[in-house]
C-alpha cells in the first residue's frame, strides 16, 4: 500500500474512532467487523505516540463546546435581553424553564461523555503501544497523564451540574465512565458523589505521578498540564467542602506553577486577543484555531450574531445587575471594560425608560472584544479570530484559598487572598475587609461573579456558596419586568436557592437508551 495513502487512511480511521460513543458508553470493537484483507483495524491505527496525540486532540475538541458558558450566563444572572434578541432563550433558559429535553443540560451531558468515550479508548491503547525509545516512552506517559486529567475534569463537571448536593457522598452524581464499554452495556445506574470523588482523585493522583516522573519540557497552557491537574484537586476539594485539602492544593499551584496573575495592563489580552504569555494568568485553556471559526461554535457568538460590539447584533447583553456591580469601580477596575464593550449605550435613566432594551445597550465584550473603539479582534467570518476556552486560571486558586480561610474562621486571611487578585485588577493596593463570615462569603461570591463572568462559573458558584453568602440569583427588575423586557418568569423569585433546578435534569438522550438511570427530583 502506498505509504501516504496508508497514512491518510489511518488519519481518517482515527477520526472515525474519535466520533464513536454517545451517552455514557463507548463502542466496543464490534463496530470494526467485518474484516476484509487490507482493512485498517484499531491495532494498525494506534501504533505510535503520534497516533495517540491525534486522538487526544479529538478529546480536547469534544470538550471545547461553548454550552457551559452560554447556558450558565443566560440561566443565571449574567445576561439581560439584547437589543437584537429574536426570541433566543426567552421561553426556556432565561425564565428558568428546564426539562429533560433542554438544550443546555443535554449538551453538557452528551459532549462530556463523548469526550470520556474517546479518553477511555486512548487510555486503553496507551498500554499497548511499544515506545520507540526512552524519550518516546516519556511522551506516551505525558499523553496518558493528560488523558487521566481530562477524565477527572469531565467527571467533576458531570457531578457538579447533575448532583443535588456536591457536599454529600451519598447523593447521586452521573455515571462513572472508566473503560471502553461494550455497545450493549448501556443500562447503568448513577454512581454516588463519594464514588465520583474517589475516582476523580485517583485519576488525578495517577496523572501527577506520571507528570512527576516525566516532566514536560516547557509550560504549555493549551494541554492538560500538571498545574491543571493539581488545580483540579483544589477545585474538587472546594466543591466537596473539604477546605483543608482545597487550600493545600491551591497553595501548591500558586507557589509552584510558575503562572502569575495578569497585571492590569496584561489582563485584557487574556480575553481580547489571546496575547498573554504561557505563564500569565491561564493555567489551562482549550485552543481554537482560525480554521475553527464558526458562528455556531465561537465563544463570542454565544451572545451576538457577528461580533461583540453594538453593531454586531447582540441578542444577549450584560445584565443590569452585573453592570451595576462592576460599574462601581468602572474607572479603576480593568474588569469593567473587559466585560462591557466601549460601544455600549448606557442610559442613566434606565430604570424608568419606556424603551429600556433600545436605550440601554450593554454589550458583552469579554471574548474577543476591544478596549477602545468598535473594531473587535473576534468576528464571524472565514478563518477569523475566535477565542480559546479558558478552563482554569490562577485567580481561581486565590479565591479557593479565600474560601478556605473563611471556612477556617480567618477573615483577615480571606480578605488578604482576595486583595491579592484585586491589587492586580486595579493596578494599585486595595482595601478588603470582611466584618463577618456571611459578608466574606458574599464578598467572595461577588468577586467570582465579576472575575469569571461569561466563563461558565456562576451556576456552580451560586449552587455551592449561595446559602453561605445568603445570596442567590440577582437580576434587576428592568431585565424581566420592564415595558420592553417583560418576562415575569425571569423573576429571581422563581429560582430560589432551595429549588430542585440547581440539579440539572438527566437528559432524555440518556433516559431513552438507559432504562436503569434515575432522574433527578422535580423532573
Amino acid at each position: 500500500m502506498n505509504k501516504n495513502l496508508k497514512k491518510m487512511k489511518k488519519l481518517v480511521y482515527i477520526s472515525l474512532i474519535a466520533l464513536a460513543g454517545l451517552s455514557s458508553t463507548s463502542c466496543s470493537n464490534d463496530m470494526l467487523d467485518t474484516y476484509a484483507p487490507g482493512a485498517l483495524t484499531e491495532d494498525v491505527a494506534f501504533q505510535t505516540s503520534s497516533d495517540l496525540r491525534l486522538l487526544l486532540n479529538s478529546v480536547y475538541a469534544a470538550a471545547s463546546g461553548r454550552a457551559e458558558a452560554e447556558f450558565v450566563s443566560v440561566f443565571t444572572d449574567e445576561c439581560g435581553i439584547g437589543v437584537a434578541n429574536g426570541g433566543q432563550g426567552l421561553t426556556d433558559d432565561y425564565v428558568f424553564f428546564l426539562t429533560p429535553t433542554s438544550g443546555g443540560p443535554s449538551a453538557l451531558w452528551a459532549n462530556t461523555y463523548i469526550a470520556l468515550a474517546r479518553i477511555n479508548r486512548l487510555l486503553d491503547y496507551s498500554t499497548k503501544i511499544v515506545p520507540k525509545d526512552a524519550d518516546d516512552a516519556k511522551v506516551i506517559a505525558r499523553i496518558k497523564a493528560e488523558a487521566l486529567t481530562m477524565r477527572a475534569y469531565c467527571h467533576l463537571k458531570i457531578m457538579s451540574y447533575f448532583t443535588t448536593d456536591m457536599k454529600s457522598d451519598t447523593a447521586l452524581a452521573g455515571i462513572i465512565s472508566d473503560r471502553v464499554f461494550a455497545a450493549e452495556d448501556n443500562d447503568r445506574l448513577r454512581n454516588t458523589n463519594g464514588e465520583f470523588y474517589a475516582f476523580i482523585h485517583s485519576d488525578l493522583d495517577q496523572a501527577i505521578a506520571l507528570y512527576t516522573a516525566n516532566p514536560a519540557p516547557a509550560l504549555d497552557p493549551t494541554v492538560a498540564n500538571v498545574n491543571f491537574t493539581r488545580g483540579l484537586k483544589a477545585r474538587a476539594y472546594a466543591y466537596k467542602g473539604d477546605y483543608t485539602n482545597a487550600e493545600t492544593w491551591a497553595n501548591q499551584v500558586i507557589a509552584s506553577s510558575g503562572v502569575s496573575l495578569a497585571t492590569k495592563a496584561q489582563y485584557q489580552g487574556v480575553f481580547f486577543n489571546e496575547s498573554n504569555g504561557a505563564a500569565q494568568e491561564v493555567i489551562f485553556k482549550l485552543k481554537r484555531t482560525v480554521q475553527q471559526n464558526a458562528q455556531a461554535s465561537n465563544l463570542h457568538n454565544a451572545w451576538c450574531s457577528v461580533r461583540p460590539n453594538a453593531a454586531g447584533s447582540p441578542f444577549y447583553e450584560v445584565s443590569r445587575a452585573l453592570y451595576n456591580l462592576v460599574a462601581v469601580n468602572s474607572a479603576a477596575d480593568v474588569r469593567f471594560r473587559t466585560i462591557v464593550a466601549p460601544s455600549s449605550i448606557v442610559d442613566p435613566n434606565y430604570a424608568t425608560s419606556p424603551t429600556y432594551r433600545d436605550s440601554d445597550v450593554l454589550v458583552i465584550n469579554k471574548h474577543g472584544g476591544v478596549a477602545t473603539g468598535t473594531t473587535t479582534w473576534a468576528t464571524t467570518g472565514t478563518n477569523g479570530n475566535n477565542n480559546d476556552f479558558k478552563i482554569m486560571r490562577i485567580s481561581e486558586m486565590y479565591f479557593i484559598k479565600a474560601e478556605a480561610r473563611v471556612a477556617a474562621g480567618d477573615l483577615i486571611g480571606a480578605a488578604a487572598a482576595v486583595k491579592t487578585v484585586l491589587d492586580q485588577r486595579f493596578g494599585s493596593s486595595q482595601v478588603v475587609t470582611y466584618p463577618s463570615a456571611t459578608a466574606a462569603w458574599k464578598g467572595i461570591l461577588d468577586q467570582r461573579r465579576i472575575e469569571f463572568a461569561y466563563e461558565g462559573y456562576r451556576f456552580i458558584d451560586i449552587k455551592r456558596l449561595g446559602n453561605l453568602a445568603n445570596a442567590g440569583i440577582d437580576r434587576h427588575p428592568v431585565d424581566y419586568s420592564s415595558s420592553t423586557s417583560n418576562f415575569p418568569g425571569g423573576n429571581p423569585a422563581n429560582l430560589p436557592l432551595n429549588s430542585y433546578k440547581w440539579a440539572l435534569p438527566i437528559p432524555s438522550l440518556e433516559m431513552n437508551v438507559n432504562t436503569a438511570i434515575q432522574q433527578n427530583p422535580g423532573y
